[in-house]
């Protein structure tokens, strides 16, 4: 029978040997591998009792990563050739705390996209396009979907266009699933170096047709519509193709084994749109003689909104100035997108290593932006930065100490080059607002301290929504009092020129 004695030397030493475990532990943590290390320090332990002087906690030391250094490496220098001329850096005033509006130096940049607005309200038949690149905090069509949603209500419009033939995470609107012969290649991530020609279409990813057992190629994939997705997402009414094939492609659609439709592609790279059928339950099949490259899929409506997601798991933006820059820029010029947005950096945040580091990393981000934009200058460039994200210092979870810092130089430096930029920091509520989400009822962010739940990711795309719709507001405000000034400008003209003719009849416009 145990002694209560027996029960207390026993928590006595069981304590005495974690107190020294403090002390013999360093205060840095170490890294295993991916794995980061560490200990708590006496003052974790003991709290209050605690009262040595050099008793401030863990110091956190960001892990190495070298490949996130030799991106920024390779994409600066791939970039030099590409950028004409040194760019014309705009005046950027200070940040204020806690911005939650869109924020660029002058609005009028924003007009491609407004001007599309206006056109397709005046016609129908028209069609508006934005395209939203990002990271992991898309994927399933995440924070796209309520943007797009919102904007087809008002402007018409059904589908939730593009898509890889074989994503990794399909959207929410329809389930995908590989029957037969499709394999994923992306630009991002691990590469196949095979495909030196850098053709990954506008997605940067494409989906290749392999060879069967007699030597044809044949793809095959099911799809099936979700009901948790935005009821005009599901309401397609086209698959429109982009593929590149060595010799001609036949692709149908097809309804219980029945052929729905067809079209054959002839050899080369051609984007053809196929009609779909209404019902939850379809295929499509690939079939050639030689290789295929799918760059992606839209399925959509001939007319009104459209948004396509393009979610790069594990990417940090650095991939623009790698993809075969002409046909990236015949993508996007037969898309006709109107606005373009960038959501990227989280992945870096755990890596960098103090204020220079970030400096260096938000720069060559931002030349990412502006090598697109001179690429394809017909949209307005909007670049929402990172999210909260938080580590375990310690007993306590706390934002990642650069990421403030880099939120505020990214910002610099893509106002500079005359692309807006939404933070999503801000929006969140600042320093320790990711802490928040995850024990927030019902939660908005997971417990790995860094992804929206489909909650979250819902509030961040109604807030994209609300900001969009509060700078559009402005741009027309701004449009107004111009026509206004100008109209006086023209009436006084006419005033003073009736005056210097003698007439003795002209009246002083109103002020």
């Amino acid at each position: 029978m145990n002694k209560p004695a027996h029960l207390f030397l026993f928590l006595l030493a069981l304590g005495g040997i974690m107190l020294s475990l403090s002390f013999l532990s360093p205060k840095e943590k170490w890294q295993i591998g991916p794995f980061e290390m560490g200990y708590y320090s006496p003052a974790e332990l003991l709290g209050t009792l605690w009262t040595a002087s050099d008793s401030s906690g863990i110091v956190n030391v960001a892990p190495e990563n070298e490949a996130l250094d030799l991106l920024m490496q390779e994409a600066d220098t791939a970039i030099e050739p590409l950028l004409s001329g040194a760019s014309k850096l705009l005046p950027v005033e200070k940040q204020v705390v806690l911005d939650t509006a869109i924020q660029l130096v002058d609005i009028k940049l924003f007009a491609p996209f407004f001007k599309a607005l206006d056109r397709l309200s005046s016609d129908p038949n028209s069609r508006v396009r934005i395209l939203h690149f990002g990271d992991s905090q898309l994927e399933g069509d995440r924070i796209t979907m309520q943007l797009r949603d919102a904007y087809q209500r008002s402007y018409g419009g059904t589908g939730f266009g593009y898509v890889a033939l074989q994503p990794l995470v399909a959207p929410s609107s329809l389930a995908f699933k590989n029957e037969e012969g499709l394999v994923r290649k992306t630009v991002f991530g691990r590469r196949d170096t095979a495909f030196a020609d850098m053709k990954y279409g506008h997605l940067g990813s494409f989906t290749l047709v392999e060879p069967n057992d007699s030597g044809q190629f044949v793809g095959r994939i099911a799809f099936e519509k979700r009901n948790w997705g935005y009821n005009r997402a599901r309401n397609f009414t086209t698959a429109k193709m982009h593929l590149e094939g060595a010799s001609p492609s036949i692709v149908q659609i097809l309804v219980a084994d029945s052929i729905f439709s067809t079209r054959i592609f002839p050899s080369g790279e051609w984007t053809l749109a196929l009609e779909v059928p209404t019902e939850d339950k379809f295929s499509m099949r690939i079939t050639s003689d030689a290789l295929v490259r799918v760059f992606g899929v839209s399925f959509e409506s001939p007319f009104g909104f459209h948004a396509d997601n393009v979610a790069m798991r594990g990417a940090s933006g650095m991939i623009f100035t790698k993809m075969n820059g002409p046909q990236f820029k015949a993508s996007l010029e037969r898309e006709a997108y109107d606005l373009i947005i960038l959501q990227f950096g989280g992945n870096a945040v755990p890596y960098l290593k103090d204020e220079a580091h970030a400096g260096r990393f938000a720069r060559a981000l931002a030349r990412q932006a502006d090598y697109l934009q001179r690429l394809y200058p017909n949209a307005a460039y909007l670049f929402i930065g990172p999210s909260d994200m938080a580590r375990k210092n310690g007993l306590v979870f706390e934002s990642y100490p650069l990421l403030e810092d880099l939120t505020d130089q990214l910002r610099n430096e893509l106002l500079a080059r005359g692309i807006a930029f939404w933070d999503l920091y801000d929006v969140m509520g600042g320093p320790g607002s990711m802490v928040d989400w995850v024990d927030a009822e019902p939660a908005l962010a997971v417990r790995d301290y860094i992804h929206f739940t489909p909650k979250g990711a819902s509030k961040v795309g109604s807030s994209l929504v609300k900001a969009l719709a509060v700078l559009e507001a402005d741009y027309k405000a701004v449009l107004a009092a111009e026509r206004l000034e100008a109209q006086r400008v023209a009436d006084s003209l006419e005033f003073h020129k009736q005056m210097n003719q003698g007439t003795g009849a002209a009246t002083m416009p109103a002020q």
